[in-house]
């Protein structure tokens, strides 16, 4: 019997947080809503809403102004916005600017996050209208948010 007789099972190729099958890079504006299975790297800008069922690396000179919704975001560059995540990390070169749902955070060392933290919470618990986030314990207080694609520079 030679080597050539033998035939190997093939396994299906799962995508991990090394190998990403979408990207904007640093010389790409994207405004709109993005969606996806895949494991996620933004380099360049992006104005709007991200969800995804896998990870989201936002890279040094990305920037996303609007909504995230990912199962982990890496943010080595900026987010503005509503993070809606199980993990986030904020990477020493990172900023976060906005309210987090999440249920595990993690800062290294110079990175930077300015908001407000809902652990162990979700988004949809919170929001009754666009702009609006009121909260479950104190159905009486109402606090309006600036959206921050109005406030934030253009890009």
């Amino acid at each position: 019997m030679g080597m050539f007789d033998k035939k190997k099972s093939v396994k299906p190729v799962k995508p991990e947080a090394s190998h990403f099958t979408t990207s904007i890079g640093e010389e790409c504006v994207f405004e709109g809503h993005i969606s996806t299975s895949s494991s996620t790297r933004i380099d360049g800008k992006l104005k709007g809403k991200v969800s995804g069922e896998n990870t989201l690396i936002v890279g040094e000179r990305g920037v996303i102004l609007g909504e995230v919704k990912a199962s982990e975001v890496i943010v080595y560059g900026r987010i503005e916005g509503i993070i809606d995540s199980e993990r986030l990390e904020i990477k020493s070169s990172g900023v976060v600017t906005g309210d987090i749902f999440i249920d595990r955070l993690v800062v290294e060392e110079g990175g930077t996050y300015n908001g407000r933290c809902g652990m162990s919470e979700r988004l949809e618990q919170y929001v009754s209208e666009p702009g609006v986030i009121e909260s479950r314990k104190a159905p009486s207080e109402t606090i309006e948010l600036e959206h921050p694609q109005i406030r934030a520079k253009e890009l």
